[in-house]
């Protein structure tokens, strides 16, 4: 009995990662009455008796016609998930304790109103097939990559009789950076002296330098690079002059790891919006020092995956 209740179980909700796109069909939709469903039925079987009863021709008109518009409404529940297909988009990261957003496409080649999407442990969102992309927010506890639970796509349409609803297992994660720390101290850059600040205003333009694949498009000098044979120029401005900072770990203040990882994450969030050269070293991973988003989410990448 146990072996044909765990293959009945393994049947009914696979625990294997679903092939994208994941097309709803008969057997992974399941239908049961809602408590409106229940209160209907039960109103509908109290009118039979009734009719029964006192032999009334208008009240077995009345019944059969609800119980026809009962069994109609479960047709239309069923199909308002059936022939829907699903696949995941992608994922933006985010910081431990706050929420990360895991994206799904919704495809269909007619509308389906009044679908509800839930990762499991979080909230409902109202969604329909003609969406591109929903994101589907859940809480994040702790850095490192997030798993994305199972999926739970389900619809009342169109009267709340019953509930149809499908279950979707993909194999993506999404990455958590660690939370930044809400106060740190001055930056510490080893061999140098602890600063907070660049002097001067961080947008002033000092000149022009060799591009790097790290800087924004829009600080590209398109007009100077027109004039070289090969290569582009960057503008550059106040806050990369001087010195570059160096984030090490070991000459990080902290009594635990994870306080360790929180200041350095607000010591490199805080630099790549003044623009400030910065480099990491966390054990014997070593980024060097460049300013722009890549270099940014190489440094936090490597914060939330240390052990």
């Amino acid at each position: 009995m146990k072996a044909l209740l765990q293959r009945l179980r393994q049947l009914l909700w696979p625990r294997h990662a679903d092939t994208p796109p994941l097309l709803l069909t008969q057997r992974r939709i399941y239908v049961l009455p809602t408590t409106a469903g229940m209160l209907y039925a039960s109103t509908l079987l109290l009118m039979l008796v009734g009719s029964i009863n006192y032999n009334l021709s208008l009240g077995y008109g009345l019944t059969f016609l609800l119980a026809g518009l009962g069994v109609v409404a479960i047709v239309q529940t069923f199909r308002n998930l059936a022939g829907l297909q699903l696949r995941p988009g992608r994922h933006a990261p985010g910081h431990a304790g706050e929420t990360v957003h895991f994206a799904v496409q919704l495809e269909a080649e007619r509308p389906r109103p009044a679908l509800r999407l839930q990762l499991a442990g979080g909230p409902v969102i109202d969604a329909n097939a003609s969406d591109s992309t929903r994101l589907i927010p859940l809480a994040a506890a702790r850095r490192g990559w997030q798993s994305m639970p199972r999926l739970t796509i389900s619809t009342t349409w169109p009267l709340g009789l019953v509930r149809a609803w499908s279950y979707a297992r993909f194999d993506e994660r999404c990455l958590v950076y660690p939370a930044p720390a809400p106060t740190a101290p001055p930056w510490v850059s080893p061999g140098g002296e602890g600063r907070s600040q660049q002097s001067g205003d961080p947008d002033d333009f000092f000149g022009l330098r060799p591009h790097r694949q790290t800087d924004l498009l829009q600080h590209v000098a398109w007009k100077a690079s027109a004039r070289l044979e090969d290569g582009l120029l960057s503008k550059q401005f106040a806050a990369e002059q001087g010195e570059a900072l160096w984030f090490d770990l070991t000459h990080t203040p902290g009594s635990t790891l994870e306080d360790k990882l929180a200041i350095l994450t607000r010591w490199v969030i805080d630099a790549h919006a003044v623009r400030q050269p910065y480099g990491l070293r966390l054990g014997g991973t070593r980024i060097g020092p460049a300013t722009g988003s890549d270099h940014l989410h190489a440094c936090l990448q490597a914060l939330a995956l240390y052990v």
